[in-house]
C-alpha cells in the first residue's frame, strides 16, 4: 500500500468535504481511490499503489474561493511533507511550465506575471529553508497565493489574446453556444431577449422550444445514462430489453419528425463507465451503439455527439474499478461508431455527481487530453448560481450538494476566465448550458439561467455579455 503523509498548518481545520475531494494522480493521469485520515495535524493518504503521484486537495483562497489544486510529483517517505510547501511548489511548477509553453508559442506574457513568479519563488525558497514550521507555512502560503494569482492572470491573458485570433481568422471553425430549452417554467420576455445571444437551442422534448425563439437546434440527448437521468416512463419498465426498445422507438419517432433546422443530434450523455440499477454500464454502451447506428441509417447527414461525464475522471477517485471516460470514447471510436463530436459533461461544483472546481490551467490540460481523440469537442455545462437550496427529488434521483464556498463574484470570474480559454482552443467547437431553469433537473440545484418564476438570473446577463464579446 502506498502512503503519503503531510503536515498540516496549525490553523487548517480540514473539513469533511475537503477530505472527500482528496485524490492522487499517477503518471498515467488516472485518479486513484484513497483512504484519508488525520492524526495530530498529520494527514495520511493511503492508496493501493506503490508509485509516485500528485496529490490534489481543495484549498480555500480568500480572493478566488475554494479550488482543488495539486502538489508536484511526490515519492513516498516516512517523514510528512509540509503540505503548504508542496501545494505552492506544485502550483508554481504548473504555472512556470505553462508560461514557457505559451511564451514559446508567441503569447505575450504580461510583466506582472513574471514579477509574481519571481516573488513566489523567493517566498517558496524561504519556506523550504525555515526550520520553524509556523514561519515556513506562512511563507509557503504567500508563495501559493502569488502563484495562484499568476495562474489566473496568465489564463486571462491567454483567453483574451488567442480567442481573438480564432474569432478573426476566417479559416477557423466558429465557436457556437447553446442552452437546453426544455423547461416547464414560463420564461419571461426579458429573459427570452437575453437568451438570444445563444446560437442554438437543445431540445430533448417535442414541446421544448421557447416562444419567440426561432433558430437551429440540437436534438436530444436520446439517452441520459447518468444516475437519475432516465425519465419515469423508462424506469417503470420491467427489464433492460423493454427499456432499450423504448429508447430506440422514441429515437425513431424523433428522427421521423426531425426539423430541417436540426444542426446536431446529442445521442447520449452521462457515459462514464459507471452503471446504476436501471441501466448497467454494458447496457449503456449497447443502447448508445444501437442509437448511433439507428441515427446513421435514418439521418446520416446530421452530425452526432456522445458526451461523457466526469471528464477529469474524478469518479475513479471514489470508486474501486472502472476506466477513464476517455478510454470509453476511444473504444467507441475504434469500433467505427458514427460519432461526429465528443461532449464533455461538466457538472461543475456538484458532489458526488459532478466535478470539483479547478483552476483554469487544469481546464486546458483536460481539453488537451481529450483532443487526442481527434474529434471536435463540445463542453456541456452546469454550474450552481444564486440560492443553493435543493428541492425534493424522487428517491431514485441523486440530489447533489454544492461543493465549494465560492460566492457569485468568484463564480462569475471563473466563467469569464474559462470561456475565452475554451474559445482559444481550436478543438473546442461549442458550449451547451444544460439547464434553463432551476427546477428543470432537481439533481443539480440552482443551475438554471432563469429562476423558477422565469426571471433572468444575474449569471444570464454576465453570460450574454460574454458571448457578445466573443462573436466574429
Amino acid at each position: 500500500m502506498g502512503e503519503f503523509k503531510f503536515r498540516l498548518p496549525a490553523d487548517w481545520e480540514l473539513e469533511s468535504r475537503q477530505a472527500k475531494s482528496i485524490h492522487v494522480i499517477g503518471l498515467d493521469g488516472i485518479p486513484w481511490p484513497c483512504r484519508v485520515s488525520e492524526n495530530g495535524k498529520v494527514l495520511s493518504i493511503l492508496r493501493n499503489r506503490d508509485e509516485s503521484g500528485k496529490v490534489f486537495i481543495a484549498y480555500p483562497f480568500a480572493e478566488y474561493g475554494e479550488f482543488t489544486i495539486g502538489t508536484g510529483t511526490l515519492c513516498e517517505r516516512s517523514n510528512p511533507f509540509p503540505i503548504m510547501v508542496e501545494l505552492a511548489r506544485g502550483t508554481l511548477n504548473r504555472l512556470r511550465n505553462q508560461i514557457s509553453i505559451w511564451g514559446e508559442g508567441g503569447l505575450e506574457i504580461p510583466e506582472v506575471i513574471n514579477e509574481k513568479v519571481s516573488t513566489a519563488i523567493s517566498w517558496l525558497s524561504k519556506a523550504i529553508m525555515h526550520e520553524d514550521d509556523v514561519k515556513s507555512d506562512e511563507d509557503a502560503t504567500k508563495a501559493l497565493q502569488l502563484a495562484f494569482e499568476g495562474v489566473f492572470a496568465l489564463s486571462e491573458a491567454f483567453g483574451q489574446q488567442i480567442s481573438r485570433i480564432r474569432i478573426e481568422h476566417e479559416g477557423m471553425p466558429n465557436f457556437w453556444t447553446a442552452f437546453n430549452a426544455c423547461s416547464t417554467v414560463k420564461v419571461k420576455d426579458e429573459s427570452v431577449d437575453r437568451l438570444q445571444s445563444f446560437d442554438l437551442i437543445e431540445v430533448d422534448k417535442p414541446d421544448g422550444r421557447l416562444p419567440n425563439v426561432d433558430r437551429n437546434s440540437i436534438a436530444g440527448p436520446m439517452l441520459d445514462a447518468s444516475v437519475g437521468g432516465l425519465d419515469e416512463s423508462i424506469i417503470g419498465l420491467d427489464d433492460f430489453l423493454s427499456r432499450r426498445d423504448h429508447l430506440l422507438n422514441r429515437c425513431r419517432k424523433t428522427l421521423e419528425s426531425l426539423p430541417t433546422s436540426t444542426s446536431l443530434i446529442h445521442v447520449a450523455c452521462g457515459l462514464n463507465g459507471m452503471g446504476h440499477r436501471h441501466l448497467s454500464y454494458p447496457q449503456q454502451i449497447e443502447v448508445t451503439t444501437e442509437l448511433l447506428r439507428l441515427i446513421d441509417r435514418n439521418a446520416a447527414d446530421v452530425p452526432t455527439m456522445v458526451s461523457f461525464d466526469f471528464p477529469w475522471a474524478e469518479r475513479l477517485a471514489s470508486a474501486v474499478g472502472g476506466v477513464h471516460p476517455l478510454q470509453i470514447a476511444d473504444s467507441l471510436l475504434r469500433q467505427g461508431e458514427p460519432i461526429s463530436f465528443i461532449g464533455l459533461d461538466v457538472n461543475l461544483d456538484y458532489w458526488p455527481g459532478g466535478s470539483v472546481v479547478r483552476d483554469p490551467l487544469q481546464w486546458v490540460d483536460m481539453v488537451d487530453v481529450w483532443s487526442q481523440l481527434g474529434l471536435p469537442l463540445v463542453v456541456c455545462f452546469r454550474m450552481p448560481n444564486g440560492d443553493h437550496v435543493p428541492e425534493n427529488a424522487p428517491d431514485d434521483r441523486l440530489v447533489n450538494d454544492v461543493r465549494s464556498n465560492l460566492n457569485e463574484s468568484q463564480r462569475t470570474r471563473l466563467l469569464q476566465t474559462v470561456i475565452p480559454m475554451l474559445v482559444a482552443r481550436p478543438t473546442v467547437h461549442g458550449f451547451v448550458w444544460r439547464q434553463l431553469s432551476d427546477s428543470d433537473d432537481v439533481r443539480y440545484p440552482a443551475s438554471g439561467l432563469v429562476t423558477n418564476e422565469g426571471d433572468a438570473k444575474p449569471i444570464l446577463s454576465v453570460f450574454s455579455q460574454l458571448l457578445q464579446s466573443l462573436k466574429k
